[in-house]
């Protein structure tokens, strides 16, 4: 387990504690830690903590100054996973420690083979740090309605990002779209490997089989491909699909997953799991309506407000527009983060030939539109 993160295991107690450990039979986790010596007020050298990732602390909870130090480490050294080690621990100062960060309680003396268990547990939770921390963003893009365009915006939006992507992983689209996914198409695609691959690989997936279902666009993008044959959406085991999400995400800087418009349970996994969520609507009264009822959904399982955006599509510009964006705002009772022009018949014949807009109109302003949102989301990441 120790072997995927740099750093060490630091046993800190008292030289009494520290020799319970000698005599007896020890794991490997325990056995290659490194045993500090200190009284349990005694301040730790800094150079031992620069180097830790895990460190076996004892607390003496009747010692002000003991429980000073736990806390200075947990304020200076956040990153590290703190395990306390107590003579006698009561229910409320176990709360009070978790509460404080600590990531598990041990007993004093030590028990080498409860302590084994729990180095393990506190390295499983340092290796989930770095992977978090290491996953690119993702963006789940959604239509209120069937129709409304998502797709054509998504492939477009990809392309950008690709443009302005300022990381060097690049850019994915994953077409969950299982039933009636067109993203490969729309760009003259035809995959051998797609993402019923990695959705059916159970304890197969890994990382090699994750990048032989991504094609490579001649537009800067990697693309893993709806299934050729309609997929049933009703049996996807969830938590295989979020692995699958995660596992994308640790190889890009950006992933953009193509959601189909009828949520499921897993759709809103991958959904409440992205860190934003483009929901793409027309001003049609019932793309609205359906809009409407998209955010009280993503509302009501929690998904933060500020995580959605709305993406107007195939606005209408000029004064023969039928709804501004200010009307459509009020409808919805929320704000429209994008206005996207309408390309009317030249998207459909560059989709039909397996190109962007760009390929055959040049200069246009939907993908001028495009490009702006792309902007915005690369500058939005840039804050943080």
């Amino acid at each position: 387990m120790t072997a995927s993160l740099s750093g060490q295991t630091l046993i800190v107690a008292e030289p009494s504690m520290i020799a319970r450990l000698s005599g007896e039979p020890l794991g490997r986790s325990v056995a290659t830690a490194h045993q500090v010596t200190l009284d349990a007020d005694a301040a730790i050298p800094e150079a031992l903590l620069h180097d830790a990732r895990v460190i076996v602390l004892e607390v003496d909870q009747n010692n002000d100054a003991s429980l000073r130090r736990l806390a200075s480490i947990r304020a200076s050294h956040s990153d590290i996973a703190v395990i306390a080690a107590l003579r006698q621990a009561d229910v409320s100062l176990v709360r009070a420690l978790i509460r404080q960060g600590v990531v598990d309680v041990t007993e004093l003396p030590f028990v080498p083979s409860q302590l084994e268990e729990q180095l393990l547990d506190a390295w499983s939770v340092q290796t989930e740090r770095q992977s978090t921390a290491n996953l690119g963003q993702a963006i789940s893009v959604t239509g209120a309605t069937g129709g409304c365009g998502a797709t054509s915006v998504l492939t477009h939006l990809a392309a950008e990002l690709a443009k302005q992507n300022p990381g060097r992983r690049g850019v994915c689209l994953v077409d969950l779209d299982l039933q009636k996914g067109t993203a490969a198409s729309y760009l003259g695609l035809a995959p051998v490997v797609t993402v019923q691959e990695l959705l059916d690989a159970g304890s197969r997936l890994d990382r090699d089989l994750m990048l032989s279902a991504v094609t490579e666009t001649d537009l800067g993008f990697g693309l893993i491909a709806a299934p050729a044959a309609i997929s049933p959406v009703d049996r996807l085991d969830v938590d295989h699909l979020i692995a699958t999400v995660k596992l994308i995400q640790s190889h890009f800087d950006f992933v953009l997953f193509d959601l189909p418009p009828m949520w499921t349970d897993w759709s809103l996994s991958v959904a409440g799991w992205s860190s934003q969520i483009l929901l793409i609507t027309d001003s049609a009264i019932s793309s609205l309506n359906q809009a409407k009822r998209t955010l009280g959904l993503l509302s009501s399982v929690e998904v933060p407000d500020g995580r959605t955006g709305v993406v107007l599509n195939r606005s209408e510009r000029g004064m023969f527009r039928t709804l501004r964006t200010p009307e459509v705002e009020r409808a919805l009772g929320a704000d429209v983060l994008a206005t996207i022009s309408d390309a009317g018949a030249s998207l459909r014949g560059a989709q039909d030939q397996g190109v962007l807009l760009s390929a055959v109109q040049g200069k246009n302003r939907f993908s001028a539109d495009v490009a702006a949102l792309a902007g915005s989301i690369v500058a939005g990441v840039a804050l943080g």
